[in-house]
């Protein structure tokens, strides 16, 4: 699964959470891009969200390629 999909799947996740007031993502520049995750309670949590493909792997210049496994 490549990183924007990642993204927006905690963002989902974390979104429909009571204790999580707001989920959005922060252009770092250089540095990459955060999940900036705000609680009710006032905290901040910044989420840095990384991959890795095995030699040779994902060609980012294609569509991704989505498998869906059956189990059983």
């Amino acid at each position: 699964m490549r990183n924007d999909r990642v993204r927006q799947l905690v963002a989902d996740l974390l979104s429909e959470h009571p204790g999580v007031r707001s989920v959005e993502s922060v252009d770092l520049g250089n540095s990459g891009r955060i999940q900036r995750v705000t609680c009710a309670d006032g905290v901040v949590i910044d989420l840095l969200i990384t991959n890795t493909s095995p030699p040779g792997g994902d060609d980012h210049s294609k569509p991704e390629k989505i498998v869906n496994k059956q189990r059983g």
